[in-house]
């Protein structure tokens, strides 16, 4: 290199030292990005239960009665026993099933008793446990009207059915009926014992 081009070239140098305050200026050519937060784990609240308080004094109709009041628990109706004693008899009990949780709630299982019959005279045993435990004698679980109808997922007047949904914070009215046709032509000659009345509702999440 010539002595003027060396010359020209430490002036420019010392030009831009000076325009920089002694420092050399480059381009930035990274960035951070960060992404900053916090979690909580709220769980869901499961609660399916038979409303406290709403098992109903029973309808009774023709000349059924009570003969021991059911007692109502969380989970349980229990220990009730009435009788029937001629055509068109029937006792009905009204309750709430409440779901106060955060979760719908699907009825997976149902499994509604089957009224059988047991003659107590030996004679007419068979012929009364016909004339009972036939298409006459009718045990239903059905859902009613109620203020959460348009909300819960049931319909009044259906059974209630496997598959049915209870939707969380609602309510729905159901009724059991035991009811001895007003269309029955005979009557059993003797008393005759009904059992196998339970009944159970599984419910799991939806």
């Amino acid at each position: 290199m010539t002595n003027k081009k060396l010359l020209a070239f430490t002036a420019m140098i010392a030009l831009l030292v000076s325009l920089t305050g002694g420092f050399i200026v480059y381009a930035a050519l990274t960035q951070q990005l960060k992404i900053e937060g916090n979690a909580e784990f709220v769980p869901e609240t499961w609660d399916v239960k038979f409303k406290s308080g709403s098992l109903n004094s029973p309808i009774l109709t023709g000349g059924a009665s009570v003969t021991t009041a059911p007692y109502l628990t969380d989970t349980m109706i229990s220990d009730y026993e009435v009788i029937l004693t001629r055509e068109g008899d029937s006792i009905t009990y009204v309750f709430e099933i409440e779901n106060t949780g955060s979760i719908d709630a699907k009825l997976t299982t149902l499994s509604l008793g089957t009224p059988s019959c047991a003659g107590t005279e030996g004679s007419t045993k068979t012929a009364d446990e016909a004339i009972v435990c036939s298409s006459n004698l009718t045990y239903t679980l059905k859902y009613l009207s109620s203020d959460d109808n348009t909300t819960n997922g049931v319909t009044a007047g259906n059974n209630v059915t496997e598959g049915d949904n209870l939707k969380r914070n609602t309510t729905a009215k159901v009724e059991l009926k035991l009811a001895f046709s007003s269309l029955a032509t005979q009557l059993p000659a003797n008393s005759v014992g009904i059992s196998n009345l339970d009944s159970y509702l599984f419910y799991t999440a939806e």
